[in-house]
């Protein structure tokens, strides 16, 4: 049993704040938690593509070290959104921090269509060995519009990924909340996996911050909107491969190419087989 927590607060240009937001919830949080906060909130987030000229490089790297520093005096697990510059590119990526000093990043594959000729997509779904409270836990990251893609969260979870960390910043939809509800619902029961997802908590947020267990069940639903924490507790047993061992591969099959890769992680390129 692990556990785990979703940060919902507004994620804005303002980095300071978002920063502060960020920490005020790190320190309230027990030892060995799993926390997960939004797309952009180590570097500030908006849904245009000129939003990166102002974000400052140097002001996103003085951000991670603040806030790795601070999961590692609180003893949590994190995995947060920042968007990056390197080598003349930008990534849209999601870092976790771990109580030991331990990083891994997740280059989001799948961008959102105001990103697109701005940031350069990732090509590898990593899964990622850490421990929780001693226990050993394979971790999934996903990110906003990839929540449509079932089959990249497929790849992780066959590949041993047992809790997904769902890192958002869905706001605006003409629909509202109850299509990416849906959503997520469907990717926790079809996986059989947990998810922690964290959303942006603007006024029109689309998505919400939830826990979910692998049976579809909402452990924990935040408040659209407001800036909350919630928490649930993760029984990892309850992880199960019932559903994908049942799959028609000899009609349909995800693959995925295991390339080597950085950090220890297992990675995979998505791709599809179809039979007849």
């Amino acid at each position: 049993m692990i556990r785990a927590a979703t940060i919902q607060f507004q994620v804005t240009m303002d980095l300071r704040a978002n920063t502060d937001a960020v920490l005020a919830a790190i320190r309230a949080l027990a030892p060995d938690t799993l926390a997960v906060a939004p797309e952009g909130a180590l570097s500030g987030y908006a849904p245009t593509p000129d939003f990166v000229e102002s974000v400052s490089p140097e002001a996103v790297t003085a951000a991670q070290s603040e806030v790795r520093a601070a999961v590692r005096e609180a003893g949590v697990h994190l995995v947060i959104g920042a968007c990056l510059f390197a080598d003349g590119e930008w990534r849209n990526a999601s870092l976790y921090f771990g109580p030991q000093g331990e990083t891994h990043r997740y280059d989001k594959i799948n961008l959102a269509v105001s990103e697109r000729g701005v940031f350069t997509p990732g090509d590898r779904l990593p899964v990622f060995d850490i421990t929780v409270a001693g226990a050993p836990v394979r971790l999934g990251i996903q990110m906003c519009r990839e929540i449509r893609y079932p089959e990249q969260w497929r790849i992780l979870a066959s590949k041993g990924a047992q809790v997904f960390a769902y890192v958002n910043n869905a706001i605006g939809a003409a629909r509202g909340p109850h299509l990416w509800r849906s959503h997520l619902i469907s990717r926790a029961a079809e996986t059989q996996r947990f998810i922690i997802g964290a959303n942006n908590a603007a006024v029109d947020q689309t998505c919400p911050s939830m826990i979910i267990s692998p049976e579809g069940e909402p452990l924990t639903e935040l408040d659209l909107g407001v800036a909350q924490v919630g928490q649930a507790s993760l029984d990892l047993a309850t992880v199960s491969d019932w559903v994908l061992d049942q799959a028609r591969v000899d009609v349909v099959a995800v693959m995925a190419r295991e390339p080597s890769g950085p950090n220890g992680a297992r990675e995979g390129r998505v791709g599809f087989r179809r039979s007849r």
